[in-house]
């Protein structure tokens, strides 16, 4: 038996092996686990826009609501912008992450196209869980069932430049 664990001691130390840091394992399945839950929540939208690989390309977060603008659905890596976990979002209104200095005017127009059920892209002051501020840009997306009822709302978000 010495014998086997010393040949396999030689022969393992020969080779080139790296392991791979746990983070990248970790990425893969937050990765997965988003595609996975997005995929199910998509396949009731007549548009299958591809918005996950949209927001990984363009490093932004995805936040979708309810017909009743409630939060459904975050990105995984949400708590790089706001600092607040998933599931401290999931039921809540997005105005959560709006405060004292968020542009009344800037909430108005994202409020009247949403009751439009209309698109829009705006740029509003957001707060962070600890209460910094940071300028966030938001492209949002009305999304419809086959038969043109309303499902979700789709965001888009990043720091702004």
């Amino acid at each position: 038996m010495r014998n086997y664990e010393n040949a396999c001691a030689r022969y393992y130390s020969k080779l080139k092996l790296k392991s791979l840091p746990p983070t990248l394992w970790e990425f893969r399945k937050t990765y997965f686990s988003d595609a996975f839950l997005f995929k199910k929540m998509q396949s009731n939208w007549s548009n299958k826009k591809d918005f996950l690989k949209l927001s990984q390309q363009d490093n932004r977060e995805i936040i979708i609501t309810d017909v009743n603008f409630k939060i459904v659905f975050v990105s995984k890596t949400i708590s790089k912008i706001s600092g607040y976990e998933p599931d401290e979002i999931i039921g809540k209104s997005p105005s959560m992450f709006q405060g004292k200095a968020t542009s009344k005017a800037t909430r108005e127009k994202i409020k009247t196209a949403i009751t439009h059920l209309k698109p829009f892209k705006e740029v509003i002051l957001n707060y962070r869980k600890n209460g910094d501020s940071y300028w966030c840009e938001i492209e949002a997306y009305p999304m419809f069932d086959q038969k043109g009822k309303f499902q979700n709302y789709i965001a888009l978000e990043k720091i702004a430049s």
